[in-house]
């Protein structure tokens, strides 16, 4: 079960990709730290899938729309969909995560600032809120 959902993450994130800009980054939550690579961000739709760093291993794939678009900052909101492995057992879980993209470093729009906030349903355990921050690269 496993091996098929790590495949069909990266089945369905190759495709967000195809023909997109890339973009890294480093997201620190409450719940966990997770590193990014994902679609631009500054286009209208975008995607990326994150995966923690921590113990216990955690997949995600997040879609965002752009609510607001400016030249230096991007209110989102989106849908996560994710995967955690807790020992125990495999867990699915559904976030609706909106943020802001500030990207104040005036010489390049490629840095921005990522702040974060997501309530979190899982399947089988209460439900939760994670908020944070992190920082994304835009490869142009």
């Amino acid at each position: 079960m496993k091996k098929l959902a790590v495949l069909l993450f990266a089945f369905t994130f190759t495709s967000l990709l195809a023909e997109a800009q890339i973009s890294a980054g480093v997201n620190m939550f409450s719940s966990n730290t997770f590193v990014t690579i994902g679609s631009n961000p500054d286009k209208p739709l975008f995607g990326e899938g994150r995966i923690s760093t921590g113990g216990d291993i955690d997949l995600e794939l997040m879609g965002g729309y752009n609510l607001v678009q400016k030249e230096d900052v991007n209110f989102y909101l989106g849908m996560a969909l994710g995967i955690w492995d807790n020992r125990r057992d495999n867990d699915f879980y559904v976030g609706i995560p909106f943020g802001l993209l500030v990207k104040p470093f005036g010489g390049s729009k490629n840095l921005g600032l990522v702040l974060e906030a997501t309530p979190v349903f899982p399947s089988d355990y209460s439900s939760y809120f994670r908020a944070g921050f992190g920082f994304k690269y835009t490869f142009r």
